[in-house]
């Protein structure tokens, strides 16, 4: 019997499923049974900039390192900027979550 290695895929995430707290580059990520482990690297794809956080800084091509918070929610800190308002719901509605680099 021959084992095989699940190739590890992207999660579409559900409806801005980042929110942010006001003057803070903490982003907490709504991921329903993500899986995932404080200290996991995750990248985010396709998203839309929120709260003073754009396209580009959320979609940084090194992923993030998490800390889980529960088994449907982990945060990650921005490489730059911080929210400007708070509070606030933002990613748009097709982003994902993933591996740095997806296998083929």
């Amino acid at each position: 019997v021959t084992s095989r290695t699940e190739v590890t895929v992207e999660n579409l995430l559900g409806l801005n499923p980042f929110t942010s707290t006001a003057s803070s580059a903490v982003i907490t990520v709504l991921e329903p049974s993500h899986g995932r482990s404080t200290s996991d690297t995750v990248r985010f794809r396709n998203v839309s900039g929120f709260d003073g956080f754009t396209k580009t800084i959320l979609e940084n091509s090194s992923g993030y390192t998490i800390t889980k918070i529960d088994d449907n929610r982990y945060t990650f800190s921005a490489s730059s900027g911080t929210a400007t308002t708070g509070g606030v719901q933002g990613g748009g509605g097709i982003s994902t979550a993933g591996p740095v680099t997806l296998g083929t």
